[in-house]
């Protein structure tokens, strides 16, 4: 039988300052698809005996777990089970070869079952871009197990805010491009970064045949109705309209054109336990990367929230 995935090979970050962790893998596979059955995943799990919580890390397009380096260390210094996974087809996780893979159910079937196998109990979701596409829908169907939320820069499909047209361009030159330069992408929008930096977004790709997920996620983003997982995020929305979890925080870049301050104010508006959007004024898109300058203060807030 023709292998569906690639396995990624081992990617050095030896040299990259706050990425010294160890990475696990977990077999996420999809049991009622014979050929997707053998499914793994790469995570960091520290803290892994700690009671306190579990703050649950999910990366967007087209980076990986490398995204949170300068949220890891509060998250670990302040006690929780600190847990950041790269989802199919991106960083060390395996590689789909398999254009039937992506389905926005495939993906959020891996996250179901990665929170299942782990046991995994009083989540705070720290979501990024797709992360929050596919996290924010998960706590509707299991509430108890969810404690918070901590999103950054997310479209909950097109369903909660219409996405801006710069978004929609993106999709279009992100379906159609199929040797996708991640370091260059990297660079260009987030002028912080080194160069060892830029490399290690494009080190999970060694060449053009990793790449798949990176044109074929954007085409299954839930755009309108007649796109699979359209009806998911609309569940979500009205759930979020109706419930919410005990600390629920939202962040975005000023100067993000993808997921524009008025968009993720709508977002905030909808899941926002403190009615607040907490704007970063030097970041971009990809806010985590200015993670140093409010990450201190971000774990305070969830400290304080969760001791009441």
């Amino acid at each position: 039988m023709t292998e569906a995935f690639l396995k990624t090979p081992i990617i050095n970050t030896s040299r990259l300052k706050n990425f010294q962790y160890n990475f696990y893998f977990a077999d996420v596979g999809l049991k009622s698809i014979t050929k997707f059955k053998s499914l793994k995943v790469a995570y960091i799990d520290e803290n892994q005996d700690s009671n306190k919580g579990t703050n649950l890390f999910i990366h967007g397009h087209p980076t990986w777990s490398f995204l949170w380096r300068h949220l890891l260390p509060f998250s670990i210094k302040s006690g929780y089970r600190t847990i950041a996974l790269d989802l199919p087809g991106f960083g060390r996780s395996d590689k789909p070869i398999d254009k039937d893979f992506f389905t926005f159910a495939n993906y959020r079937t891996v996250l179901k079952n990665f929170i299942k196998i782990h046991k995994l109990n009083k989540i705070t979701l720290f979501m990024h871009e797709w992360g929050g596409t596919l996290g924010l829908t998960l706590p509707m169907e299991e509430p108890e197990i969810f404690q918070g939320s901590v999103c950054f820069s997310s479209y909950l499909g097109n369903c909660a805010t219409p996405i801006s047209q710069s978004y929609s361009s993106w999709i279009e030159k992100s379906k159609e491009n199929n040797d996708f330069n991640v370091r260059a992408l990297m660079a260009r929008t987030n002028r912080i970064l080194n160069l060892a930096e830029c490399n290690a977004y494009e080190a999970p790709f060694p060449d053009k045949k990793y790449k798949l997920a990176l044109n074929m996620l954007p085409s299954i983003f839930p755009l309108s109705e007649e796109k699979e997982g359209y009806e998911i995020c609309m569940r979500a929305k009205e759930w979020w309209e109706n419930n919410n979890l005990k600390k629920s925080i939202v962040l975005g870049g000023a100067r993000d054109p993808l997921i524009t301050v008025d968009k993720i104010k709508m977002i905030s508006k909808l899941i926002s336990s403190d009615g607040l959007t907490h704007v970063i004024n030097n970041a971009g898109h990809f806010v985590p990367e200015w993670g140093m300058e409010y990450g201190k203060e971000l774990f305070e807030n969830l400290e304080m929230s969760n001791s009441e």
